[in-house]
């Protein structure tokens, strides 16, 4: 792992170690599997900006933890005894949870597996239809774990571009892409990094496809609730399954409670493949999750609030930088988080070690998604802190193309 060797030379203080990003990997604009994954970066990364008090973050795509309202929920949950929500989660999860999953998404509770998040769920799945060796299709640019857990699995991964700047799935291309040994496809709604979104036409006619070539489509939408309310994509097809959880729109990753949604005969077969299930369920974390899932509505005003307050600062300085020629790409309608290019520069790895050595300035390069010369930027938290950052950029961004 390679680490920075300059001082701060914006401040005067010491260097602080943060790994470089990784090279974009050889496999058709898919993220190097051998160079630093994405997680293990923001871990260093929060590791770093702990010391940097005056370090503008700028990366993060999840809502601000609304720790007070989880507090709330909480406390009441257990002040007058204890909460009939505080149940074995052993024999498949906490049932209050799963129906409240199927009353939000619109589907019947035979419908919905509940995990410990997201990923557990895409991970079931996976054990479900993917054999070492088996064929599997990802989306690019993506989250570097969609390709990661196929290939743990053993699969061969190919990718479906979804290109800039509208970052659509191409249907036809995505059909050119299916061979005899394909076995799942992996995509997200909204789309992790640009924030795009999949239309119920197209969820319709991925349905259709993954129906007539028998190949199912799972679409990870963990950021869904940001173009919501609406039904679960696996309630318009038996052969689409539906991962999400509490995590990034209400921003509860402390309940670690996720799910997957899928057809009655197809919850079966992932429960087949994981006869054990998700052993990792916590009966404390899945009671408050079920409270807060049956009175959902305080935690959905938080992310709005959030946004009504972030989008305009984020639209505002995205846009200046637009008109002064630094950046390419509109601000997406809904969701945290926009996946701009950055104009003449192809190495955003290094612009991105650029920004942090020189100016304190923390920014995901695009080559974590498969995608150089694009930065993503989230604005899930306070809009003060943004407002300053997204300037800050702004000046760094000018002086690195005069420099």
């Amino acid at each position: 792992m390679q680490l920075f060797e300059h001082p701060n030379d914006a401040t005067g203080g010491d260097a602080v170690n943060l790994p470089s990003t990784p090279h974009a990997g050889p496999r058709g604009g898919a993220p190097d599997a051998s160079g630093e994954s994405y997680s293990n970066w923001v871990r260093d990364v929060l590791r770093a900006v702990a010391d940097e008090p005056d370090a503008a973050v700028l990366f993060d795509s999840t809502i601000r933890e609304p720790t007070e309202l989880l507090a709330g929920v909480a406390r009441r949950a257990f002040e007058g005894g204890v909460t009939d929500r505080f149940e074995s989660v052993f024999a498949g999860g906490n049932r209050f949870v799963v129906e409240a999953v199927a009353a939000r998404y619109g589907v019947p509770r035979e419908s919905v597996i509940c995990t410990t998040g997201a990923t557990s769920a895409m991970a079931m799945a996976i054990r479900a239809y993917v054999a070492p060796g088996d064929h599997v299709i990802v989306e690019t640019p993506c989250f570097d774990l969609l390709p990661g857990l196929a290939e743990e699995a053993g699969a061969m991964v190919s990718y479906l571009p979804r290109r800039a700047p509208d970052f659509d799935v191409d249907l036809a291309e995505l059909a050119q892409l299916m061979r005899p040994d394909t076995k799942l496809v992996l995509l997200t709604h909204l789309h992790n990094p640009s924030g795009a979104m999949l239309g119920d036409g197209v969820v319709a006619a991925l349905g259709e496809l993954a129906t007539k070539t028998g190949v199912p489509i799972l679409i990870d939408e963990v950021y869904g609730d940001f173009a919501g309310p609406r039904r679960a994509a696996a309630a318009l097809s038996p052969d689409i399954i539906s991962v999400g959880s509490l995590a990034k729109a209400q921003g509860l990753f402390a309940l670690k409670c996720g799910w997957a949604i899928a057809s009655p005969a197809r919850v079966q077969q992932m429960l087949a493949a994981n006869s054990h299930g998700d052993l990792d369920l916590s009966k404390l974390s899945h009671a408050v999750a079920a409270l807060v899932l049956e009175d959902i509505a305080p935690f959905d005003n938080h992310w709005r609030a959030t946004l009504e307050a972030t989008r305009p600062v984020v639209e505002r300085h995205v846009g200046a930088m637009v008109d002064a020629g630094l950046l390419v790409g509109d601000v997406p309608v809904a969701g945290c988080m926009c996946f701009p290019r950055v104009v003449g520069v192809a190495d955003t790895r290094a612009l991105a070690d650029w920004f942090w050595r020189e100016h304190r300035i923390v920014v995901a390069p695009g080559e974590f998604f498969g995608l150089a010369g694009h930065i993503r930027i989230g604005f899930g938290g306070e809009a003060e802190q943004l407002d300053r950052g997204l300037e800050r950029l702004h000046r760094a961004l000018s002086l690195y193309r005069a420099s």
